[in-house]
């Protein structure tokens, strides 16, 4: 990809991008070199020759605790200690831009997406892996990585981080309700609307259609489902020049605010979270929701529907379409700045994203791994993998700028949802702020 021309204020306005995203979104073990260290994970990392401490930032979530816990449980010991420090997901964030931006890393491994990463490395902050894993790929067996996921974690040509975790937008519905009104699951956003219709006219569920619209961001996502499903996208080509104010882009704002009509006037405050408890208390039945944050559906400790729920491609907006779905890969980059050996971090870097790991984590989310992904029988993972081997998984385009431009599109969008600018209006809007975003963030078309 060619990158466009930056202007001389790219370094300053780069960081700053990272500091207003950020701003949006010791335990004993086997020590390093035995069979199995802590919790089910094998660590044979060779020994340092002397003490050294290595820092993990990654946010904290039943998806993302087994990668990191398997390094900082199974691999301190003797001269290693691996630290793994709890942090929230907006802390993980201006962590990790400070440390990274730094002249030496306070986190040696850092926690990663498709949001962030194009960014990380425009910015030379995390470390190109490709010699690496070609040197040791049969080791880490690589190839067990589904191509679609390693090509998330890639800028400019390289592999910047190997992935531990992902998640495509998937339908979320009660199968016990669909089969009693005799449903079928929908194909299109009207088909939906009529689903929902149905079951509020049928039962006692005054909004039975409950999706994750938080003002704050959520909507940006939901955005992104819509364009890529009506065939749209965010620049032209690869320019750096946005194309908000496009017939596609309307047709979305419009599909947004016919959603949230759909829904209670609360959604607007409502994240994943929320979204979830309407479903286990039974005051929804119908959802879109990441693949990765559904297992709470079928806790029966956590609800009485547990076995009543079903999973399936999402429906595209209009018919013919591609589903209202968008592909989110997590994963481990290595800090540029870090003091810590090379090659020690890149042997931790494959504990924390193999098999041992994978398998701990398959009980929360989809890891990266297909033998441990399949292995798990996860009831949601068929519908994430027709996403993910369909014709548009639609993840975020893959630029050092997006992040901005995805910061900059809530204020509108909520405008929008709420009624009080129109469609046209909001994509006007929407493409001023992308264009603003992008020369902030000091990229020129």
């Amino acid at each position: 990809m060619t990158l466009p021309l930056r202007t001389p204020a790219r370094t300053r306005r780069l960081l700053l991008g990272a500091l207003a995203l950020s701003t949006t979104a010791l335990l004993t073990a086997c020590g390093a070199g035995a069979d199995v260290g802590g919790a089910g994970v094998a660590c044979d990392v060779p020994q340092p020759d002397s003490a050294t401490t290595v820092n993990v930032l990654s946010y904290n979530s039943p998806s993302t605790n087994p990668f990191s816990d398997a390094i900082a449980t199974g691999c301190t010991g003797g001269n290693l200690t691996v630290n793994a420090p709890t942090t929230d997901f907006s802390g993980q964030s201006q962590r990790a831009v400070q440390s990274l931006s730094g002249d030496q890393a306070s986190y040696d491994m850092v926690e990663v997406y498709g949001l962030v990463l194009p960014l990380y490395a425009e910015r030379d902050w995390i470390q190109p892996l490709d010699d690496q894993i070609d040197a040791k790929g049969d080791d880490l067996a690589i190839d067990d990585i589904d191509p679609e996921l390693l090509a998330a974690l890639q800028y400019d040509g390289q592999q910047y981080a190997l992935p531990t975790f992902w998640g495509t937008v998937i339908f979320v519905y009660r199968q016990d309700v669909f089969d009693d009104l005799g449903l079928k699951v929908p194909t299109t956003f009207d088909e939906m609307y009529a689903a929902a219709d149905t079951i509020r006219a049928e039962t006692d569920m005054e909004n039975p259609l409950a999706l994750p619209f938080n003002a704050a961001g959520d909507t940006t996502t939901s955005y992104n489902q819509y364009l890529g499903s009506l065939g749209g996208s965010w620049f032209e080509g690869d320019t750096a020049v946005p194309s908000l104010d496009t017939p596609e882009s309307i047709a979305a704002l419009d599909a947004m605010r016919a959603t949230y009509q759909q829904m209670s006037t609360q959604s607007t405050s409502w994240s994943s979270p929320e979204v979830i408890t309407q479903l286990q208390t039974g005051q929804a039945a119908m959802s879109m929701l990441f693949a990765g944050r559904v297992s709470a559906l079928l806790d029966e400790g956590q609800t009485d529907q547990f076995d009543n729920f079903a999973f399936a491609v999402p429906p595209s907006v209009k018919e013919g379409g591609t589903p209202a779905t968008s592909l989110s890969v997590d994963g481990l980059s290595l800090a540029a700045n870090s003091t810590v050996d090379d090659d020690l971090l890149f042997d931790l870097l494959g504990v924390a994203t193999g098999a041992d790991a994978a398998e701990e984590a398959a009980a929360a989310t989809i890891p990266a791994r297909t033998t441990q992904a399949q292995a798990a029988d996860l009831p949601f993972e068929k519908a994430a993998r027709d996403v993910l081997e369909g014709a548009n998984p639609n993840g975020l385009p893959q630029v050092p700028y997006m992040s901005d431009v995805y910061a900059a599109m809530a204020p509108v969008l909520a405008r929008v949802v709420n009624g009080e600018i129109s469609s046209a209006d909001g994509a006007a809007q929407l493409q001023a702020a992308a264009v603003s975003a992008v020369a902030s963030a000091g990229f020129a078309p």
